[in-house]
């Protein structure tokens, strides 16, 4: 059987779909936002964010903290907020000199718009040694037959 030729629609539809993809990547990584809100007292974690074909993986490094209960975990279909708090203040004094005046409490991070909708009351997390993994399953599309 020949192989079906893709449409000028649909390599453009492809096109499109690889470039928001690289957009999102890029601002996930936080390329345009600053890694400590002072205002708030509070640091944003490194985070990595992966896929495989039924799940969305989340790792975020949460040095300073110690204790699972310190973290909250907040999911919807579409976005993912952490916040981990400090057992006690802590100072960068290496930093520039607005952060050697502020203490930081506590890390906060929250994406806003998840590359895939996942279904949050099935996810897993597991905490060891600072690093925390939030796996997601991602919502299947159904198929509807026709009568």
């Amino acid at each position: 059987m020949p192989e079906k030729t893709k449409s000028l629609v649909e390599m453009m539809d492809e096109l499109f779909e690889r470039m928001e993809r690289s957009i999102n990547e890029i601002l996930r990584k936080g390329f345009m936002k600053p890694s400590f809100d002072l205002r708030h007292c509070c640091l944003e974690p490194l985070v990595e964010i992966s896929e495989t074909a039924d799940e969305l993986i989340v790792v975020y490094d949460l040095p300073f903290i110690k204790d699972k209960n310190d973290i909250e975990i907040k999911a919807t279909p579409r976005s993912l907020e952490i916040d981990a708090k400090f057992k006690k203040p802590i100072k960068l004094e290496k930093w520039g000199t607005v952060q050697k005046e502020t203490e930081f409490k506590h890390y906060h991070h929250l994406i806003r718009k998840l590359p895939v909708e996942v279904i949050p009351d099935k996810a897993i997390s597991r905490f060891k040694q600072g690093l925390l993994e939030i796996k997601l399953p991602k919502i299947k599309p159904y198929t509807i037959e026709i009568e």
